[in-house]
């Protein structure tokens, strides 16, 4: 028996990413087939932050997570 393929891909710029000791899970995945990406980020004490747009690409979702940390500093996700 073969298992199904999961229903989501995860981007290879999924992970975790620390700054100033503080560490958050970012997750960049979108539907199997889909061409449009999501992104959530959560800290280690599991407040997760989700965008309700969706992205071009898993860059461009990446690019906008920098662009936060920089504009908002990492706290942000706390």
């Amino acid at each position: 028996m073969t298992q199904d393929p999961s229903p989501f891909e995860r981007s290879q710029l999924s992970g975790r990413y620390t700054e100033s000791g503080i560490t958050v899970i970012v997750e960049i995945f979108r539907r199997t087939g889909s061409d449009h990406w999501q992104m959530e980020v959560a800290s280690l004490e599991e407040q997760v932050t989700d965008w309700t747009d969706s992205f071009a690409s898993a860059q461009e979702a990446w690019e906008e997570f920098i662009y936060v940390i920089n504009t908002e500093g990492i706290g942000v996700f706390l």
